[in-house]
């Protein structure tokens, strides 16, 4: 027989030992753990208003917790276009794949919250973004007779083969050669660029100026009309807090390059030993060197090594579609979302 708790904001602590648990199964990720939570509920979770409340909802099945919905609920539109309604928790943050927290999946479980969430908070529409496709969250609620898709978006990653010169014949030969490419311009240039796949004592704030540094110069690609609406959707739509996971995720490593003491490039990531996974959160490169790939040459050795030791099976390099995560083995994972 199922039942329903709620808990607010202060009460998540609570929640750990059963949390941790679910998190385990298979079809989650960084992005449904405990921990992750812990994070978004210090530097995201807003504090409740009258228009909108944050709830964990935690499905119980005799008594034993079997799934945990972390929830924003809008109680009513307000700036046209945010929507009344019941969303997931962790969207627009840098969460790039959402979904409620499960060890097995349970349509029945999921049903029960659907009908007591929208009964208790009056709302009648529920929105499931973030969702990838291939997870049997999305697959259960496509087949809703009211269920509406909310449009695709594509995450790349990449299944390691079980050797080394099994992934040089993934490699197309262009990526070969770039690679080669890429070392004959340091040696020509008296460069030599270090990598180091755990930088412990990293400069953050080096980090921060570099992914700026990148970031205003995709900003300036994109056309004007799309840069108008992109600044008039920015100032209608509810902006959570923003923070930078390097700075406030205590769990995370950073694979980066240097020439002498110099920063070239980084990326910053989290090793999910539990799944035998790595995310790709953040990354940059200096300009000055990005004619030596240094991002991508230490890309490429992270995964040589880690085929070596045999530690993971899987590198997500996340949401977006650059070409460099294709170069180096990486297949679309599409991600979708439902509104009932």
């Amino acid at each position: 027989m199922f039942s329903i708790d709620y808990y607010n904001k202060e009460q998540f602590p609570l929640l750990q030992k059963d949390w941790e648990r679910l998190q385990k199964g298979h079809e989650m990720t960084i992005y449904q753990s405990y921990d992750w939570y812990k994070m978004l509920n210090k530097q995201y979770v807003p504090e409740d208003t009258k228009q909108y409340i944050s709830i964990y909802a935690v499905i119980k099945n005799d008594s034993i917790p079997v799934l945990i919905a972390p929830l924003w609920i809008i109680l009513h539109t307000f700036n046209l276009v945010n929507k009344k309604g019941i969303y997931i928790l962790g969207r627009s943050s840098w969460s790039d794949y959402l979904n409620f927290v499960y060890e097995e999946f349970d349509c029945d479980a999921i049903n029960y919250l659907i009908n007591c969430i929208t009964q208790k908070y009056k709302v009648k529409r529920v929105y499931i973004e973030s969702l990838r496709e291939d997870s049997q969250t999305f697959n259960y609620f496509r087949q809703h007779k009211k269920a509406k898709e909310l449009g695709v978006g594509i995450s790349v990653a990449f299944k390691l083969p079980k050797t080394q010169d099994d992934y040089k014949t993934v490699l197309s030969k262009n990526t070969r050669q770039n690679i080669r490419t890429a070392h004959n311009r340091q040696n020509k240039d008296g460069i030599n660029i270090r990598v180091l796949f755990d930088d412990m004592n990293v400069d953050r704030d080096k980090c921060w100026a570099i992914r700026e540094e990148r970031f205003h110069q995709k900003f300036k690609k994109i056309s004007p009309l799309k840069r108008i609406k992109y600044t008039i959707m920015r100032k209608l739509t509810f902006q959570f807090r923003s923070f930078l996971p390097f700075y406030t995720y205590s769990d995370g490593h950073f694979l980066t390059t240097y020439n002498d003491d110099v920063l070239c490039s980084f990326f910053y990531y989290i090793h999910d030993k539990e799944h035998r996974q790595i995310l790709v959160l953040a990354a940059g490169v200096n300009s000055h060197y990005s004619k030596y790939s240094p991002g991508f040459v230490s890309l490429y050795d992270l995964i040589n090594y880690h085929i070596r030791i045999g530690d993971i099976d899987t590198i997500d390099f996340g949401v977006g579609d650059e070409k460099y995560k294709y170069s180096l083995g990486g297949h679309v994972q599409h991600i979708n979302g439902i509104r009932l």
